[in-house]
């Protein structure tokens, strides 16, 4: 009983680290549309991220900037660091190349 009780609470312990301690990031750049089907990605640099989740939706091949939590939730896109909650803001002023 003792051992279950320990790794219970050893278990909420990490999960309520690892929650406080989620990375904030802003990214700008172009929607694109990810490998699997639905999903968004965009990159910034040499980073890759999944804004699939983003509010409002991402239009693909419309530029933006968006401000989320890096999450280690898994997701279907597999593609990207997945940021959830997001929330996207479009730069009509900014014209994606070609996209997907």
């Amino acid at each position: 009983m003792k051992k279950a009780l320990f790794a219970l609470c050893t278990a909420v312990s990490v999960s309520l680290t690892f929650a406080a301690e989620a990375q904030q990031v802003t990214a700008s750049g172009c929607a694109e549309a990810g490998v699997e089907n639905g999903c968004i990605v965009m990159k910034d640099g040499e980073k890759l991220y999944n804004i699939t989740h983003a509010t409002p939706k991402p239009t693909v091949g419309t530029y933006g900037t968006v401000t989320g939590s890096v999450t280690g939730d898994a997701d279907t896109c597999q593609q990207g660091t997945l940021l959830k909650p997001a929330e996207w803001k479009p730069d009509a002023s900014k014209v994606c190349g070609n996209t997907q």
